[in-house]
């Protein structure tokens, strides 16, 4: 009986105590346990594993609820995470976090929705089995992980843009980064469906931030984006035209055209090929203390170097470059700036000349081959003068260029000048085009320190308003080959010095009623050979008179003198002293007066590789086949990134006691890899037939031809070739 009566009552005791679904135990004195649950809404997918701590509950696909299995103790806190999103969806969990409080938790809530954005990330090779974390303007976050090819999916539907991207690698990298590397980047669509994750769109990020007024760390901004919002599509791009000019010379060895390329949202696979294998001759970018400075290490080739630093500022970012040849000694260097709005009347500013680039843009493919220069006025400032082009001049020029082509983007690539005094904005920038069924680009504001310049109107709207001079002027260092009529050639580094002003009439000698003469002055003295005569020239910075070009130059439609150093042979640099004059800036006075601030120019860059014609063996007038197709081929640098390729043709006619030249240009736009193209050189120029012209002293050749190729740090290698 007593053995009995112990029976029945550990069985009375059992039966008593507990909350709802929960149990205590030993003696009636246990602790009550809950259980931990909620709610599943459009959950299609399978493979979702949810977590709380080291437990986790995995409901199968269209599950509509879940519960752990294991109950929790009244007073445990918990936190519920999507620990493995399902297959072609993002869950997100509401209510989440809090502590049980004697009952079950049935309020947690899980919503998922089917994926709407990719990405790859990738340093050279893919970053597989990697977490990834997305993070809104609001600081709502989503998490995944990379698959074996670095790809990644997930859900932004109910998210707001924009967004950040962090990526924390699992493994080590080929190309030198550690396990444990975080790698961030952020959208730069309005409404992304690809965020790519690289060191170059960690490069992007960081410096955006490192650039602010108030820089602030990314680590910081990820963890609170509400506090340190990122940057918006304009600004993005902004930074990633600067990366991109880094890094151009390892994508042109990848065969990469760097026209239109976007690291961020582009088509980019982890298959050593493209952009992944330009990402391999990257070594690990290092950033300084601070992270306002980084130094980024380019491999172009088994014996070709570059190494940049970039230095972030309060409201911009300097770009410091110089490329070595360890065979062959040859170098190029570049130093520029890109302004980052900082305020948000720069970045009102912006994104009104963006809107009017557009704006135009539509225009221009709406009126097809019928667009003329009446359409494009409504996009010009009545008052708009650009080194002496006037507001109908430039809507013709735009329409004679532009006329049947279609854009395919304008994309503002640096902020060079903001007045909010006079509400002026300099930009400049690309436009992708096609003509003629070729697709080609075009730099804009290209030429100017200040760049393209918007001016707002009364209205609100931001149109083309120019420089507000009649003067045009550039400085640049150049690397010539000149193929002589006798046969001869000459190769050397010239620092080209050159203004252009409107011409009054076709009658020459020039003459202008804008400027006589014209002084350059450096900012310090620059020193130099005289091409012909080898003496010493030394520019002072007390001035140094430009001669005048007697020549009238007819192009697109504007008649120009020309005050340029290079009619007696100004100045062969020496190339031990090219580094020295990179970022020099080179001001000019018209006529004996003062400096005019829009006229000055900085040095951009400098190469010391020459290009060449390859298919010219004949000086004679005959080769140039006056008014028949001439095609022609030529070589292409190696040593810096290639941003343009121009080839032109001049004819040169006596016009009293002087000449007259006209210049053509190539009838399609010409890819950074061209090599080969056709021109017809026209017969007559200012209505003269173009003739041998007897050679004796400085006299002009009767036909030359250039091929220009210009570098994305404003090197510029080209060749001449002379007939008569």
């Amino acid at each position: 009986m007593l053995r009995v009566a112990i029976t029945l009552g550990i069985l009375a005791l059992a039966g008593c105590g507990g909350g709802s679904g929960g149990s205590s135990g030993g003696g009636g004195g246990g602790t009550a346990t809950y259980t931990l649950g909620g709610t599943i809404n459009t959950l299609t997918g399978s493979g979702l594993v949810l977590a709380d701590g080291g437990q986790t509950v995995s409901p199968a696909a269209n599950a509509t609820s879940f519960t752990f299995s294991s109950a929790v103790a009244s007073g445990t806190a918990y936190s519920v995470t999507v620990n493995t999103q399902p297959s072609g969806q993002t869950c997100t969990v509401a209510n989440g976090s809090g502590t049980i409080a004697s009952a079950n938790v049935t309020n947690i809530q899980v919503s998922c929705a089917t994926n709407n954005m990719t990405g790859t990330a990738a340093t050279g090779g893919a970053i597989a089995g990697a977490a990834v974390t997305l993070v809104d303007s609001k600081g709502t976050q989503v998490s995944v992980k990379t698959d074996s090819s670095g790809n990644y999916s997930l859900s932004t539907s109910a998210l707001t843009a924009p967004f950040l991207v962090k990526v924390v690698t699992a493994n080590a990298s080929s190309n030198g980064y550690a396990a444990g590397t975080t790698f961030y980047s952020v959208s730069d669509q309005p409404a992304p469906s690809v965020i790519n994750v690289t060191p170059l769109t960690d490069l992007i990020v960081r410096n955006w931030y490192a650039a602010q007024s108030s820089p602030v760390s990314i680590d910081t901004a990820f963890a609170n984006p509400a506090a340190n919002p990122p940057p918006s599509v304009a600004e993005v791009q902004l930074i990633q035209s600067v990366v991109l000019d880094i890094v151009q010379p390892v994508l042109q060895q990848a065969s990469v055209n760097p026209v239109g390329l976007d690291l961020i949202s582009g088509g980019f696979t982890a298959n050593g090929q493209g952009v992944d294998a330009a990402l391999d001759q990257i070594k690990p970018i290092t950033y300084g203390s601070g992270g306002t400075t980084a130094s980024v290490t380019v491999d172009t080739t088994s014996a070709t170097t570059q190494t940049t630093t970039v230095t972030a500022n309060a409201g911009s970012i300097q770009v410091a470059t110089a490329t070595s040849n360890s065979s062959s000694g040859v170098t190029s260097s570049i130093a520029t700036s890109a302004v980052i709005p900082t305020s948000s009347a720069e970045a009102a500013a912006l994104t009104g000349a963006q809107a009017t680039l557009s704006s135009l843009g539509n225009i221009i493919n709406s009126k097809g081959s019928a667009l003329q220069a009446s359409d494009l006025t409504a996009y010009i400032d009545a008052n708009f003068l650009n080194g002496g082009t006037t507001a109908s001049q430039q809507a013709q020029e735009i329409a004679a260029q532009m006329a049947g082509a279609t854009i395919n983007s304008f994309t503002v690539t640096q902020v060079t000048s903001y007045d909010s005094t006079n509400n002026l904005i300099g930009i400049v920038g690309t436009v992708n085009y096609m003509a003629n069924g070729v697709t080609g680009s075009t730099r804009l504001g290209y030429g100017s320190d200040l760049g393209m310049i918007f001016k707002q109107e009364t209205d609100g709207s931001w149109l083309l308003y120019g420089d507000q001079q009649q003067g045009k002027s550039h400085a640049q260092i150049v690397s010539q080959m000149d193929n002589n009529l006798d046969g001869t050639t000459w190769s050397g580094e010239i620092l080209d010095l050159q203004v252009s002003v409107p011409a009054v009439s076709t009658a020459t000698p020039c003459s202008s009623s804008y400027a006589t003469s014209v002084t350059a002055f450096p900012a310090t003295a620059i020193s130099g050979t005289n091409q012909n005569t080898s003496a010493t020239v030394t520019i002072g910075t007390s001035g140094y008179s430009l001669p005048e070009d007697s020549a009238v130059y007819q192009q697109k439609g504007v008649d120009t003198c020309q005050f340029d150093g290079l009619v007696n042979a100004l100045l062969v640099l020496p190339q031990n002293s090219l580094a020295a004059v990179v970022g020099d800036t080179i001001g000019f006075a018209p006529d004996a007066g003062s400096q005019v601030a829009a006229l000055t120019r900085t040095i951009p860059g400098y190469t010391t590789e020459t290009v060449n014609f390859t298919n010219l063996n004949s000086h004679g007038l005959s080769a140039a086949q006056l008014g028949q197709p001439l095609t022609l081929q030529w070589s292409l640098p190696v040593t810096f990134p290639i941003y343009d390729v121009q080839v032109y043709g001049l004819v040169t006619v006596a016009s009293g006691s002087s000449y007259v030249s006209c210049q053509v240009n190539q009838s399609v736009p010409l890819a950074v890899t061209s090599t080969s193209v056709a021109l017809t050189l026209p017969a007559a120029c200012n209505g003269s037939p173009v003739v041998s012209i007897v050679q004796s002293g400085s006299q002009p050749a009767a036909a030359q031809l250039n091929v220009v190729v210009e570098g994305t740090h404003g090197e510029i290698a080209q060749a001449w070739w002379a007939f008569n």
